[in-house]
């Protein structure tokens, strides 16, 4: 007998889709829908991953409704032990990642009959409260001290808003003033589109216009437009005192 005799699937012929790295996003391209359903089929739910999903679901259930609120989940570990890993499935899991030919990750994934049982319970708590969500991404060395701007994004994207926070904003706003599908209406007639203009929110002229046509009393002139979008939707900033404590936390680093 072969090392290889003894696996389910041969290592030889079984190709690592993801290259044996998981990474967390909020990306839904077929690529990587394709990733995720591999990952999802050869996901083995035992030992310690186990154990970690049945104690999240678990305590966040006992928690729903009885307790003012969650606590939160620290997954640890060392180097390439698959924390991201059961992070993404927890992630598919939770929403039920739906999948072009009518599966779902739930469907896909094998797991022990007590999470079954809790993804059960899950989604019948979800419609008493509203519905499941669930936002994941990466921080990264470059948000420094936008950590809570750089999360926020991470949060918009996961509900199909700009990642950027004044462009979110704005969207937001035009939804909530009912001018959203007019100004996405008055663009697509320009040739244009808002997912193209809003990276140029304060010198897009044909979006400015738009937002003219769709709410008259909003500025004097398009460039009147241009004026109130930069006083009303500013570059998200971090404030005075979180920079103050930022370089208190740096400064008090350097003297230990």
């Amino acid at each position: 007998m072969q090392n290889r005799d003894i696996y389910v699937k041969d290592p030889l012929a079984n190709r690592l889709i993801n290259n044996g790295v998981a990474e967390v996003s909020e990306d839904r391209s077929k690529a990587a829908l394709d990733v995720l359903r591999y990952e999802l089929e050869t996901f083995v739910c035992d030992g310690q991953y186990a154990k970690g999903l049945q104690r999240i679901f678990e305590t966040f259930l006992s928690k729903l409704g009885t307790a003012p609120e969650q606590p939160a989940v620290w997954i640890s570990g060392f180097y390439g032990s698959g924390k991201s890993h059961l992070a993404k499935m927890l992630r598919a899991l939770w929403v039920d990642v739906q999948f072009d030919d009518g599966t779902s990750a739930r469907s896909i994934i094998k797991v022990p009959d007590a999470i079954r049982e809790h993804l059960r319970d899950l989604t019948t708590q979800g419609k008493r409260y509203g519905g499941l969500h669930a936002a994941s991404g990466k921080l990264g060395a470059g948000a420094g001290d936008n950590v809570r701007v750089t999360l926020l994004g991470i949060v918009f994207k996961s509900a199909g808003l700009p990642e950027k926070h004044n462009q979110a904003r704005l969207v937001m706003w035009l939804k909530r003033e009912g001018m959203l599908e007019a100004v996405e209406q008055a663009l697509i007639r320009k040739g244009t589109s808002l997912a193209r203009e809003l990276p140029d929110l304060f010198v897009s002229d044909d979006l400015h216009a738009a937002l003219l046509q769709a709410k008259p009393g909003f500025a004097h002139d398009v460039a009147g437009v241009g004026d109130r979008i930069i006083a009303q939707f500013p570059e998200a900033d971090v404030s005075p005192k979180f920079r103050m404590d930022s370089s208190r936390h740096h400064a008090q680093q350097r003297v230990d």
